[in-house]
């Protein structure tokens, strides 16, 4: 309220002038203390308002980090010794555009597999069918020219397919049904 409905508040009401003016003062009064910690109070929350602004910031970073980056599979010849496999690596890591470079082994990839598309099924298999289906997992920044960092790990020695991740969940979704 401010001070012109008061003072017509005050007018329209009957009571000793005294009062009226003690009621009109007080209520108009600049200094109101509605809280005692308000100090401590509006401190308080601005902390928790930067705190919240740098755990959203942080999580939407990740966020778009995971939407700004392809998923690459890098499948070698089973020929390949560890060392050869090792190079391969080493030389996919100095490529750039790749931001990780992920060695998965074919115990690790039947495993997933396994406990994705085979409930219980799986038990059935005496040994690793995908024992040679090592790989390496690559995230490339969206920014990079997938098709060219694609196109120059096919040349490499040793490399016999290169596929997106999302192209390999979409082969392996439409052989399970």
């Amino acid at each position: 309220m401010n001070q012109n409905d008061m003072t017509q508040i005050k007018n329209a009401i009957t009571m000793p002038p005294e009062l009226a003016d003690t009621l009109l003062r007080n209520c108009s009064a600049a200094q109101i203390k509605r809280f005692p910690y308000t100090h401590y109070s509006r401190l308080a929350m601005a902390l928790i308002a930067a705190f919240l602004v740098i755990v959203t910031g942080t999580t939407s970073y990740a966020a778009y980090n995971v939407y700004q980056e392809k998923n690459l599979a890098v499948f070698m010849d089973a020929s390949l010794s560890q060392a050869e496999i090792d190079h391969i690596g080493e030389e996919l890591t100095q490529i750039p555009g790749i931001t990780s470079c992920y060695f998965v082994s074919g115990e690790e990839a039947w495993e997933e597999f396994r406990t994705k598309y085979l409930d219980g099924v799986a038990d059935a298999f005496s040994e690793n069918p995908l024992k040679d289906s090592f790989n390496y997992r690559l995230s490339v920044s969206l920014n990079a020219d997938t098709q060219a960092i694609r196109d120059k790990i096919k040349q490499m020695d040793g490399v016999r397919l290169v596929q997106n991740l999302s192209e390999l969940k979409e082969e392996r979704s439409q052989h399970s049904h």
